[in-house]
């Protein structure tokens, strides 16, 4: 009984020593006031060394995963951070350093070994770990720092134990290598795309990143093009520098188009397509541009030799009209001649030869108003909707002669329109001949008028000019597609260039151009509108 009670008191002093030398309240001071370490090499707390102590006290208190691996047993402590580590393995406290990772025992054994041999700390960056942790082995990547903690022995001063501090980087490194990873796919698209990539200072328009389509377009290395201002390598693109600017004060522009010459190869005119997105920083200020960019330089010039084509395939169309009309004043003129020959009045000679004159005078005409037709101007020129009608006219007048074709003209606009008369002709021949032909051969009605009006959809003031026929109409089907490049309903007789071809005049001209048709019995027919502003060419 005596000694029961004795023993308590001893258990109750040794908890209350416990108690006071090792402080805090956190899950794992309790746990080692708790622990029975009479058991284990190190003794009851009481009889622990002031250096243990201390440390113990340190780390307990310490913000970063820490523990303890203390005396020639390597036993360990630890604090509540450290726990994450260790998962569900068993009871850890207390038990030998090198038991506890078992699983990493060689790679353990030699990030602790150094230490304890010369005294030094050391410090491992970024190691991986293959742990155990909760039953599965896991991949854990720490930073490690082993501190000695030296203490005065009989022998002298040795090494008591090691400190060790961690800092556990995995989650942060994996998602670096997934930022890695990304990086490395986006760039390998950014590079082996077919499209010219950039990144752009939106400051300085210098390069600061490119891809290897833009380096090949701009016949530069990568490193050459990075850090140049975009306006040294490009300074004769004229538009460049304004579509830059817009986006720099943030405004994105898709879809735009660029031309001009390079300043390492002057004398090739070419061609962009460009897509430019304003890049901000956190605080919505635009800091970057980033461009994608395809060379076009090819397709417009594929584009203006189908134009030319069109240009003699329309040429080719009208050849047997000019014929025709040219082949009745010169037939008047060879039977003239051969009047004036065969008789000897003088004044009947005379009247021969000025008819003859008047006839030749006819030709000419017929030849300088085809010459006129197709001579493309360099310069715009003002322009009335009757007289570009009525040059159109001047050339189907033979075809309309004998086709029961009723030409019904309006022509109230009184303004005239700055345009490029050549391409503009172009265009009303086209729908013209179109409008001929779909009321060959029954005929009917063909509807010429010209009006001033308003492009809604802009705002812009100009000539709105409507050729309409009463011939079948079209479907549906061939409506959605007139404006389509190679698309024709008169076989080999037609190119299916025409109307491509007068929607991307009328797109230079910033104009617009509309169908409308039924194929209602009684009210069938075609019309086509083209708008053209009064200041239409820009180029």
């Amino acid at each position: 009984m005596i000694r029961q009670e004795t023993a308590n008191l001893n258990g109750g002093k040794r908890a209350e020593l416990s108690t006071r030398r090792i402080h805090g309240s956190s899950e794992m001071a309790d746990a080692i006031r708790r622990h029975a370490w009479e058991g284990t090499a190190l003794g009851a707390i009481q009889d622990w060394s002031a250096e243990l102590v201390v440390a113990v006290n340190l780390m307990l208190g310490s913000k970063l995963i820490s523990c303890l691996i203390w005396g020639p047993e390597r036993v360990l402590l630890y604090n509540d951070l450290y726990k994450h580590l260790l998962g569900t393995k068993p009871a850890s406290m207390g038990e030998p350093f090198l038991d506890v990772w078992d699983e990493i025992r060689d790679q353990a054994a030699g990030i602790i070994g150094e230490p304890w041999k010369t005294g030094e700390a050391n410090i491992f960056e970024r190691v991986p770990f293959r742990i155990l942790l909760n039953g599965e082995l896991v991949e854990r990547i720490c930073t490690l720092s082993n501190n000695p903690v030296w203490g005065d022995t009989p022998e002298g001063p040795r090494i008591l134990g090691l400190y060790q501090s961690i800092i556990d980087y995995t989650d942060a490194e994996l998602v670096e290598r997934k930022l890695r990873e990304s990086e490395a796919q986006l760039s390998a698209i950014y590079d082996s795309g077919a499209v010219a990539a950039a990144l752009i200072d939106a400051k300085t328009f210098r390069y600061l990143r490119v891809n290897s389509k833009l380096a090949e377009m701009l016949n530069q290395s990568i490193e050459t093009v990075t850090g140049t201002s975009v306006f040294d390598l490009a300074a004769d693109v004229k538009a460049l520098r304004n579509q830059l600017e817009s986006v720099a004060r943030g405004e994105a522009l898709i879809g735009v188009s660029a031309e001009g010459e390079l300043a390492n190869s002057p004398g090739v005119h070419r061609h962009w397509h460009s897509n430019y997105v304003p890049v901000r920083s956190e605080d919505g200020e635009v800091t970057g541009i980033a461009a994608a960019s395809i060379e076009t330089t090819q397709q417009k010039k594929a584009e203006a030799a189908l134009i030319q084509n069109e240009k003699l395939a329309a040429v080719g169309r009208l050849a047997a009209s000019i014929a025709h009309e040219i082949n009745n004043p010169l037939e008047s003129v060879t039977n003239l001649l051969y009047l004036a020959k065969t008789t000897e009045e003088k004044s009947e000679i005379a009247e021969y030869l000025d008819t003859a004159e008047i006839e030749l005078r006819r030709a000419s005409a017929i030849t300088s108003q085809t010459l006129r037709f197709y001579k493309q101007s360099t310069n715009p020129v003002a322009m009335t909707g009757e007289a570009l009608f009525k040059s159109v006219l001047s050339v189907y007048q033979g075809r309309l002669m004998n086709s029961n074709v009723a030409v019904q003209e309006r022509m109230r606009a009184q303004k005239t329109v700055e345009v490029f008369d050549g391409e503009i002709r172009q265009v009303l021949n086209n729908l013209v001949g179109n409008a001929i032909d779909a009321l060959l051969p029954n005929g009917g009605r063909l509807l010429l008028r010209s009006r001033e009006g308003t492009d809604w959809s802009s705002g812009d003031k100009g000539v709105i000019f409507t050729v309409a026929d009463t011939g079948s109409g079209m479907p549906s089907h061939v409506l959605e597609k007139v404006f389509e490049p190679f698309y024709t309903t008169k076989g080999l007789g037609g190119t299916g260039l025409g109307l491509w071809l007068s929607k991307e005049i009328m797109d230079r001209h910033r104009g617009r151009i509309r169908v409308r048709s039924s194929q209602t019995p009684g009210s069938s027919g075609t019309v086509f509108a083209v708008f053209l502003p009064f200041e239409a060419a820009t180029r």
